[in-house]
Order: C-alpha cells, then structure tokens, then sequence
C-alpha cells in the first residue's frame, strides 16, 4: 500500500505530469529533491496502438498474443501495458482471467496500461489518478541490454489494500533497479481489486457461473506468472528462475501464492514484503456489497449488472468503496478458512524465501487521519480493548503478558498500543511464516527495515517505506533521495538481485545468514547494517503465543468499524478530526482536483 502522505501528494500532482528520466548511464544516480521530485511524475495516458509499418526489431519481443516494440533509455528497454489475459470486459466481468488471444500481429508497448478500477484518491494512491479501465490486465517489462543474456526475472506485485494501487505509480518505475542491476529482468502487473475482483455473486440467481468472482484478484496474479513463464523468454529471461515480490497487499498476495495449488511451478523464489496470509475477510463479511448492488443500482441478475456501463459502475464504487472494503476472501475452497495452516503443514517448502517487514509498520496509517495522532492512537487503543474483550480467557493473559514484554523493551503508554496493532496487522505474519517455512525444511531469509521515512517525522521506519529503497524512486519529500539514501537504495537492490539470481541476497559487503527457528537472525537494513540474533525475541515470543492462541491476528478494517466507538469513547479527539481534519483533506482534494490533472 504505498501512499504519500498529503503534502507530498500535492507537491508531486500539482507539479504537473511528465514523463520519468533518469538520466544517461554515465550521469551519477543522485540528484537533488527538488530533480527527485521532477522525474517522479505520473505518466500522461496514451492506448498501446497496432503497429502496421516497419519497427525497430531490437526492441522487439515476440510473444506468443502479439509481438510488442518497447523503447529504450540509456541501456534500459522498457515494455509497458502488455495484456496478458483476455480482457474481462462485456459477458467476461467478474469471470476467471484466462489466456490472451493468439497474434503475429505487432503493438506498440510505450505506455503503461489502464489502472484497475479503484476510488479515485488525490491525497495517496497516485495510480488512481491514472486512466482506470476494466480492460486493465496488463504487464510491464524492464531490461538492460547488458548483463546476462538469459537473465532471472523478478516480478513484482503492488499493494494497495486490494482496494488501490496500480503500476503507473511511478514508485514502481523499474528503470532505476535495471539500470543498476543488469542481470534482472524485472516486471510489474496490474491485477483486479476491490468488487472487480473480490466479488461473492454467490447469492444471485446466476451466480453460479462466477464462483471464482470472490477472489479473481489472486487468479489474475496467477495468470500473469502463467503468461510471464510462457513469453518471458522473448525479452531474454529464464522462464525457470523466476521470483515473486509484493508489499503490503502484495506480499499479502506472494504469501498467498507460496501455498496455492494453481501456482505451483510458476515461480521458484518469493519476497513477501510487509505482508501474510492473515489479510482477508471471513466469507459472511462479503454479503454487504452485493446486498447493496441490487438495493442502489437496481440489478437482479449477474447478467443485469454486466450490462451496466463501467463509467456508471465506476462512479459507484468510488463512492462506496470504503464503506464495503473489499480485501481477498477465506472462502474455504481457493483461500483456506486458516491460511496460515498452509505454512504450518510445509506447503512453502520447496520454494526459497526473503520476508521481512518495516520497525514501524503501523505509524504509516496515521496518514489516514491526516497526521492528527489522537485519533490514530484512539483507533489503536480501542481495537486492542476489543481483542482483549472478545477473545478467550487464554488470549487475555498472553496479551498481558505481552504489554509486560513491550514494558521490559522500553515502551510504555500510546507505544504499547501502537505496536500490539504493527504486530497485529503487518509484523508478526511475516515473522510467522519465515518460522514455520524454517520449521518444515524451507530455505529462506529475513529482514526488518529499519531506514526511516524523511518527512513527516512522526512515520518513522512506517509500511512501505522500503518500497522508495527497492526501485530507487525517491519523491523527494517524503524520502528526499540523499547520497546515503540512494548508497543504501543500491547496497538493498544488490541483496534483492542476488536473491534473484542464485537465492541468496548475500553480498560483497554484507553475509546473510540462513533463518531458522533457533537463532532467528535477521538482517537490519538501515544506516546501522548488521545480522541481528533473535531481535526483541520477549515481544515477538509473547505475539507468537497470542497468534497460537487462536487470535490469529487476522486482518481487518479497523477504522470503519472503530470510529462510533472513537465518537463515544473521544468525544473531544472525534470532533476536531470532524470539524478541522476533514475540512483540511476536503480543501486539499478541491485544491488538486481544480488543477484538472485527474484523467
């Protein structure tokens, strides 16, 4: 889920749109904030058009629904918005992703595809502001002309909340990370969200024909890695060393993947980044969404609401989708009821695995409040009183034990809230599976980032802040891209390209140790780089024991549920986050919308 926070957003969208420029081969890769935040611009959107004249066959890659003509910057080709499915548009909306029509035909690749449908945010997920289409399932390819000739390829997988996000983010450029790491192809993939593709249609008439509808998300990222095995090596990758990579909803889906039937084979390595399997609604949570398509827009059928227009559905849902968050589904039969079962029973075992999370995971999200921490640490005291409430007698004496570990680290008052919801929600998951993959034989890594956001202060080391280091796409405000940021930028991407290429994110600098159950050692990445045995092991024991203790820490939307209770319980905080926060956010949107630089 990677969102700016509301001053950085309005910066870079009011700024103008232009394209990304990273400068030629032999220019230094540092630049100022004020250049980081010029070359970090949200592309204009132009549709990929057939090609019928002659065309450059060196930034060509024939692949088996087309021949695409990328272009090339410095040593860098890029192919942007490749289908690779058949688009789920007319009688195929809400239906399973399925292969692309076979063609010789040749297509432009210049331009990044449509984003997914998903309400549309001028204070934080940018790709919303990109052209949205349900013709949306697309792809897009870097690779450098040098390096390897049949190279590893790493995809990546963009967060969001399975609400938001999108590839035209240009957080998500790959130019930098190929640029710097010639031997890695990387490519990133769009994928249905929100009620486009976590649906339960179950309960219409004809809802029968749609059973995969309630998480279509997961079988479009399933379809990509069939059609990226399939193709990858006309852009001059290894179809057999492919690795998987996603944060926050992301490495929620990668987590998802490493366990899931229909994905076997399709990769061999995996980085979930900040994110588990506990992400996910229990199935009786999905009947709200479909109760409500009927009751507002008039439909009975399935057939019915395939008819109505996507600007129509469009508009809906940027609406009311955060009053029917939609996330992946424990729908018994795709996604088991118990996930984590699949990581305890050894189903990741024969794949290779990089996982780790942020040290302040959490904090990212009082971004949601506009930076108002009242109301942040209200949210966070209130879900963890109503965990302590409604669970067993058990889970309340291993949450005490808990708040007496955190005491023990040094953390006391709003901190202990505050970290019971980073472990709850984005920390203890991944730790979780990197034991459980130890515990059944599995080879694999871990990492706690712990580089702190540059502005505003108060995100510390928050969610998603590891994705700036990864790509190498710094905005300038809210990581302002110094030599040192862009130093340890190049040393993380080092480590992720090893893992690519052999399994291994060793570097010459830095020795990873392999995880395992005793030692735990992690590596710390930050300005302090080092192997780390056991860290805080009393906290992630006594969050460990909580999990174990039928919790499970399963992801949820806390703050819809949360804010009646924040009105009653803080009265004075919920009525300066009303009367003054909002009016602020609302002044902003207006701001940025009248600049008419939403497409």
């Amino acid at each position: 889920m990677s969102k700016l926070t509301i001053l950085s957003a309005a910066v870079l969208v009011l700024s103008g749109i232009s394209n990304v420029c990273y400068g030629d081969n032999n220019v230094s890769p540092y630049k100022t904030p004020a250049q980081w935040q010029e070359s970090n611009q949200i592309e204009e959107y132009h549709p990929n058009q057939q090609i019928t004249g002659q065309y450059d066959k060196s930034l060509a890659a024939d692949c088996k629904n087309g021949i695409f003509v990328g272009t090339k910057k410095d040593d860098v080709i890029a192919w942007k918005g490749i289908p690779f499915a058949t688009q789920p548009v007319g009688d195929k909306r809400f239906k399973k992703a399925t292969d692309p029509e076979p063609s010789d035909k040749v297509y432009e690749a210049y331009y990044f595809g449509p984003s997914c449908m998903q309400p549309i945010d001028p204070t934080g997920e940018r790709s919303s502001l990109y052209e949205q289409s349900e013709a949306c399932l697309n792809l897009n390819v870097w690779k450098n002309v040098n390096g390897e000739k049949e190279k590893p390829v790493l995809v990546f997988i963009h967060g969001g909340g399975w609400l938001q996000g999108g590839t035209a983010d240009p957080l998500y450029n790959g130019q930098f990370f190929v640029q710097h790491n010639p031997d890695v192809i990387l490519v990133t993939v769009t994928y249905r969200m929100g009620m486009m593709g976590i649906i339960n249609l179950s309960e219409f008439p004809d809802g029968k024909e749609y059973e995969t509808s309630i998480n279509n998300s997961i079988f479009d990222l399933v379809q990509s890695l069939k059609w990226i095995k399939e193709n990858i090596a006309a852009f001059g990758g290894d179809p057999n060393n492919i690795t998987i990579a996603g944060e926050s909803a992301g490495g929620g889906a990668v987590s998802t993947l490493c366990t899931l039937p229909e994905a076997k084979g399709l990769f061999q390595k995996a980085i979930p980044m900040s994110g588990s399997v506990n992400q996910g609604n229990d199935i009786e949570k999905t009947t709200a969404l479909p109760e409500a398509l009927k009751k507002d827009l008039g439909v009975k059928t399935v057939k019915d609401l395939q008819q109505i227009d996507f600007k129509t559905i469009q508009d809906y849902w940027d609406k009311n989708a955060l009053d029917v968050y939609s996330l992946i589904v424990r729908d018994g039969k795709i996604v088991p009821n118990d996930p984590f079962k699949l990581w305890e029973d050894g189903m990741s075992k024969d794949l290779i695995i990089m996982q780790g999370h942020t040290a302040d995971e959490f904090l990212y999200f009082i971004n949601v409040f506009l930076g108002y921490e009242p109301m942040f640490d209200a949210i966070c005291q209130i879900s963890m009183d109503m965990d302590e409430n409604m669970e067993t007698d058990e889970f309340k004496k291993d949450l005490t034990q808990y708040k007496k570990a955190l005491e023990n680290l040094g953390y006391s008052g709003k901190e202990i809230a505050r970290r019971y919801m980073d472990d709850k929600t984005l920390s203890i998951g991944n730790t979780y599976q990197a034991l459980e993959h130890a515990k059944n034989g599995g080879i694999g890594y871990s990492y706690t980032f712990e580089k702190k956001y540059d502005y505003p202060e108060y995100l510390g080391a928050a969610h998603a802040v590891d994705c700036f280091y990864m790509f190498g796409t710094f905005d300038g405000v809210d990581v302002k891209g110094t030599k040192e940021e862009v130093d340890l930028a190049l040393e993380f991407q080092k480590m992720i390209a090893n893992f690519a290429k052999t399994g291994n994110p060793s570097t010459e600098k830095y020795a990873w140790p392999v995880y395992n159950n005793e030692t735990r050692q992690k590596m710390m990445i930050g300005d302090n780089m080092r192997v780390e045995t056991n860290p805080q092991k009393e906290r992630v024991d006594a969050a460990l024991k909580m999990m174990r203790s039928g919790n499970r820490f399963r992801y949820v939307n806390a703050f819809a549920e949360q804010m009646p209770i924040v009105a009653e319980q803080y009265p004075e905080i919920y009525k300066h986050y009303i009367d003054s926060v909002l009016a602020e956010k609302q002044k902003v949107i207006e701001d940025i919308e009248s600049k008419e630089n939403i497409h």
